[in-house]
């Protein structure tokens, strides 16, 4: 997926929160205004928006000489996801096409809550039971339990998102793994924007229902040239991948990789949104 106009205004956006995070108001003019000429340089037409993403926050780590800005963002994104994970895990019910689209549900849902501007007004279980209520506007969850149900498919790449987000993931994880198949979960090797690491996934404790590789890199979604060898052996003998999240979706539609790929997001945005087809804040599990 290719790069829209308005783009440029999240990256900004981004860029302003975490200089927020760390730095005082002086620095965040200086830290801001160094970022706009990395902007400038990476912003066209033809950019993938999770490359441009990358190449910004890699410079911001640089300049504040902070390696991981969203640092205590993560880790009240987890500690609040753990706190909900057996209130969520408790509604997943029916029959086995009506489990897998809520455990898809709830790992949407973990990513629908704005850790960074939580508050006590925010009532959390009324914000994942809404998701879990919400339609699937494009659902090829049928296609997916279809896979799951093969025998001769046997690994399944399942390509992370956020932390907090990461918690509910665990509870697809599971539900994947119980029609005996073998769960390999993708995190970051290093720490850009909110993505989890593999310090998240242990907060998680993604390891008892998964094996955990990280990319090897602080890409955003997926960057093939980028990614560590152990990664690459890995995509190159699962059997069917899960990616969750827009930068995922940004970027692995940029490769022709001849194996079935379900991308599980609320599109967030109208650029992703316009490319899947979909409205923003439409939820979707899309095979391509």
């Amino acid at each position: 997926m290719k790069i829209k106009p308005e783009c440029a205004i999240c990256i900004v956006r981004q860029i302003v929160d975490i200089s927020k995070e760390v730095a005082d108001e002086e620095e965040q003019f200086n830290l801001i205004k160094k970022c706009f000429k990395v902007i400038e340089e990476n912003y066209g037409k033809d950019v993938v928006p999770a490359v441009m993403g990358t190449n910004v926050h890699r410079y911001f780590k640089e300049i504040s000489g902070c390696e991981d800005p969203y640092k205590r963002l993560k880790e009240k994104a987890n500690e609040i996801a753990l706190k909900y994970y057996d209130y969520v895990k408790n509604l997943i019910k029916g029959d086995e096409r009506e489990r897998l689209r809520k455990s898809v549900l709830a790992t949407i849902a973990g990513n629908t809550i704005d850790y960074g501007a939580y508050s006590t007004n925010l009532n959390i279980e009324e914000v994942l039971l809404k998701t879990l209520n919400e339609e699937l506007k494009i659902d090829d969850s049928e296609e997916l339990l279809k896979y799951l149900k093969d025998k001769n498919i046997k690994k399944v790449l399942y390509i992370c998102d956020n932390a907090g987000e990461i918690v509910f993931d665990k509870l697809l994880m599971e539900l994947i793994k119980s029609y005996g198949k073998e769960v390999i979960a993708v995190v970051k090797g290093k720490p850009i924007l909110n993505d989890a690491t593999i310090e998240d996934a242990k907060v998680a404790k993604i390891d008892e229902v998964a094996k955990i590789v990280t990319t090897g890199s602080d890409i955003i979604g997926i960057i093939l040239e980028e990614c560590s060898e152990e990664f690459l052996k890995e995509l190159d003998s699962s059997d069917i991948i899960i990616a969750k999240g827009m930068g995922n979706y940004e970027s692995l539609t940029e490769y022709n990789i001849e194996k079935p790929i379900f991308f599980i997001l609320k599109a967030k945005c109208n650029p992703v949104a316009q490319n899947i087809g979909v409205k923003r804040g439409d939820n979707v599990i899309l095979k391509r």
